[in-house]
């Protein structure tokens, strides 16, 4: 068994895990009717509006936009624990004798809390889908905005997985990880004073460039932000993990 297929197992035979899925599903259940309820109940007053609100704009970007911040909670239990909980039982020392590169191990690991992950978000984009046959909007702004909810879960992950490698604790892994990406999130509120027109402090959160994907067209300096922010986390995760393995030697 790799480390692949022995990290999901451990994973989907955690009974947290699967407590954490039906609270997910239930939230993700209630916003989506929620969404579609009020949108109902507020077509009265579009009716008189020149541009009205779509589909788009009253129910699926806003169930989006919470399964986004529903991924904080998930991924800092899911990533946090990825490394931190190989201080249990001795599990550095087998990390030690993992006869492949890094990014091997690295590449393991990630896609096994990307897949369970996944498990998360399947729900909504089912629903959101069968909204797609009902109405017969368009695909491809849904398709845009589900690639940016894709890009920020690998970008939480690799952040996420990166300070479970600097902590021994699981405890303390997965609430420094839900600090760390609470406060990244919510710097796209920031006041500070903007110059050129532009809050500088709000590119730096992932909710800023999250949002461009709701827009009809592809934000090429937010796909940078992603796909950069994915590959300086899992190289600076390589680097621990070298680093690890010289101490332990």
């Amino acid at each position: 068994m790799n480390i692949f297929q022995a990290d999901l197992k451990y994973y989907l035979r955690s009974p947290i895990i699967w407590l954490i899925l039906a609270m997910s599903t239930f939230i993700s259940a209630w916003s989506f009717l929620l969404s579609i309820e009020i949108f109902t109940v507020m077509q009265v007053k579009f009716a008189g509006m020149a541009d009205a609100p779509t589909i788009m704009q009253g129910i699926v970007h806003p169930v989006i936009a919470a399964q986004a911040k529903s991924l904080i909670l998930i991924v800092s239990i899911i990533a946090g624990l990825s490394f931190a909980r190989l201080s249990h039982n001795n599990g550095w020392f087998l990390i030690k004798g993992y006869n492949q590169s890094e990014f091997h191990l690295i590449g393991q690991k990630y896609l096994s809390i990307f897949l369970v992950c996944l498990i998360f978000i399947i729900p909504s984009m089912l629903a959101i889908f069968s909204l797609v046959v009902i109405t017969g909007i368009k695909i491809l702004p849904i398709i845009i905005a589900i690639c940016g909810l894709l890009l920020l879960l690998l970008w939480m992950l690799a952040l996420a997985m990166y300070i479970s490698s600097l902590v021994a604790n699981t405890g303390f892994s997965i609430l420094l990880c839900i600090v760390v990406l609470m406060v990244l999130w919510t710097l796209s509120a920031s006041s500070v004073d903007a110059s050129w027109g532009k809050n500088w402090l709000q590119v730096l959160s992932p909710q800023y460039h999250f949002q461009q994907f709701f827009t009809s067209f592809v934000s090429y300096a937010s796909l940078f932000y992603f796909v950069a922010g994915i590959i300086l986390c899992v190289w600076a995760t390589r680097i621990r993990l070298i680093h690890k393995r010289y101490l332990l030697t």
